[in-house]
């Protein structure tokens, strides 16, 4: 067992709203520079650019989780994170094919490009990916549990595209691993929101620039920094919490 230092909110240049400077080169060297020991790539309704952020971490050490902030049919910023580049590409797919087609306007809205390990860019996505996706906040965490990954709702404090923002509260009745908060010691102040309280709080950088990578993080005592453990880790903090 063993203390892992955790970034599971990060953005790469796949998102409209990341900077150009967010290729997977560069996510790496900032991640070790400061002492991260987990990240996970989460782009805006795609996951590809994990795969060439995993790729580049390899000579470092560095674990690279594969993930999504899924912004689902009411407007809530999801944040889903798997072990399997694979699964996650699976996932995209499907979240994909219910994406509106709408084409990005890289004047207004910024770049979407996928970017290797040589810091080329391979491919431009021409679909808008800042848009709600055909999906149910339920439906989503359902898909993603039931393919061993993590559901996290993001940025409950915000008062945009938050689970609370949109709802109003968090229902008892979803499987989410934990709940991401920006302001970590004002989170006690949302409890009466969150109908099940033991749900641990955790805080990500949700980073679109590299100055950003690793500003907030979670530390998380597990013995190995994959899904499983990272959702037993959570639940640690859950319980700890509650007593």
């Amino acid at each position: 067992m063993g203390d892992f230092s955790c970034d599971l909110h990060i953005h790469s240049t796949l998102s409209p709203c990341g900077s150009l400077e967010m290729s997977p080169n560069k996510i790496v060297e900032k991640a070790v520079e400061i002492g991260l020991h987990v990240i996970a790539i989460t782009d805006h309704n795609m996951t590809e650019n994990s795969f060439y952020v995993r790729e580049a971490a390899k000579k470092y050490g560095l674990i690279v989780l594969c993930g999504m902030e899924l912004q689902t049919r009411e407007e809530i910023h999801l944040i889903t994170v798997f072990d399997d580049f694979e699964v996650a590409l699976d996932f995209q797919q499907r979240i994909y094919r219910l994406l509106p087609d709408v084409k990005n306007d890289p004047e207004y809205f910024g770049d979407q490009v996928i970017v290797d390990t040589k810091d080329e860019i391979l491919h431009s996505e021409e679909r808008l990916l800042l848009n709600s996706v055909e999906i149910s906040i339920e439906d989503a965490v359902s898909w993603v549990k039931s393919h061993g990954g993590l559901a996290i709702p993001a940025h409950i404090d915000s008062p945009t595209y938050s689970i609370i923002s949109q709802l109003g509260f968090v229902p008892d009745n979803i499987p989410f691993d934990a709940l991401e908060v920006r302001n970590i010691e004002k989170a006690k102040d949302l409890l009466p929101l969150i109908m099940l309280k033991n749900i641990p709080f955790v805080s990500f950088s949700d980073a679109h620039y590299i100055a950003d990578v690793g500003r907030r993080k979670t530390q998380l005592h597990m013995e190995k920094p994959d899904c499983q453990e990272i959702g037993q880790a959570l639940k640690a903090l859950g319980a700890e919490r509650h007593d």
